[in-house]
């Protein structure tokens, strides 16, 4: 982030402390603007409609351009904020329309797979962790187990001071995947 970035960050969340939330947003799209390129401010501006206002509606516009810039970008950072934003947050979509979010993540995860293929080991680990919850939201619960195993498999490769937390958190998700999966067997 550079010094303009941060000072205007400061001013968003200022507005945001204070739920001056015209201000707050009024920053926000000058902001992205003027920086179309900062993740942050996309993710702030999404977070914000969503969580703080409810505005389902205008979320739903944000969300699309979010992911229609990731996938124009092929940035990995930008593909794995939206679909953070989408399938991996806090954020109680039980309001938003969830045939919305499916097209979404469908479309990320097509682009997704289509760069994998010639990333490392590492980026696809981060990949297929991202795509697995939104298979897991679909209730495609095989595709999120398996692509929970792939991720492991791949981060069971990778130099264990770096990645022991998250084989951690990953070992114990997929468990959780599993289990879910078995009892929804035995309801069947």
């Amino acid at each position: 982030m550079d010094v303009a970035e941060q000072s205007l960050i400061g001013l968003i969340w200022s507005a945001i402390e204070a739920k001056d939330w015209k201000t707050a947003l009024s920053l926000l799209e000058d902001g992205i603007s003027v920086m179309p390129d900062s993740l942050y401010l996309f993710q702030l501006y999404a977070d914000m409609l969503i969580d703080e206002l409810q505005d389902m509606e205008a979320g739903c516009l944000m969300l699309r351009k979010f992911v229609r810039l990731a996938i124009e970008k092929n940035s990995k950072d930008w593909l794995l904020g939206a679909m953070h934003q989408l399938f991996y947050s806090s954020h109680d979509y039980s309001r938003f329309p969830f045939g919305e979010r499916l097209s979404m993540g469908k479309a990320l995860s097509e682009h997704i797979l289509t760069l994998c293929q010639w990333q490392n080991a590492h980026s696809r680990a981060e990949y297929y962790h991202a795509m697995a919850y939104f298979f897991h939201e679909i209730g495609n619960n095989v595709v999120a187990v398996e692509l929970f195993e792939m991720t492991v498999t791949l981060v069971k490769g990778l130099p264990i001071q770096d990645e022991l937390k998250q084989l951690a958190r990953l070992l114990k998700t997929l468990a959780e995947y599993k289990s879910h999966e078995a009892v929804r067997v035995e309801l069947l």
